[in-house]
């Protein structure tokens, strides 16, 4: 029950598919370095390293950055549910002040 409540929420699907687009970006950067390390030949090491190694950092660093803006807007969506309660905690304080004058 928990676990399906959980992956209902958005921000909780997008958070393991991120992480999972990251790992995949570190298989291809352990990928492009075994590739690399398993030949002699430079020209052959300089393809694994740009296909394999500059690919999975990429990947790797765009999903990191996708991470840190959804969790940013998480707690920016929080923050503004706060204030939200803040407000109409006021207006409520400010109805009843005024109906008890």
């Amino acid at each position: 029950m928990m676990r399906r409540r959980s992956l209902a929420d958005p921000f909780v699907v997008s958070v393991v598919v991120l992480l999972l687009v990251a790992a995949a970006g570190l298989a291809a950067v352990g990928l492009g370095w075994k590739g690399a390390a398993a030949s002699l030949s430079v020209s052959v090491q300089i393809t694994y390293i740009v296909s394999g190694v500059f690919g999975g950092v990429a990947v790797l660093a765009f999903a990191l950055g996708l991470l840190r803006v959804q969790s940013r807007r998480r707690r920016a969506a929080r923050r503004r549910a706060e204030v939200d309660r803040v407000v109409v905690a006021a207006a409520r304080l400010l109805a009843v002040a005024r109906g008890g004058q």
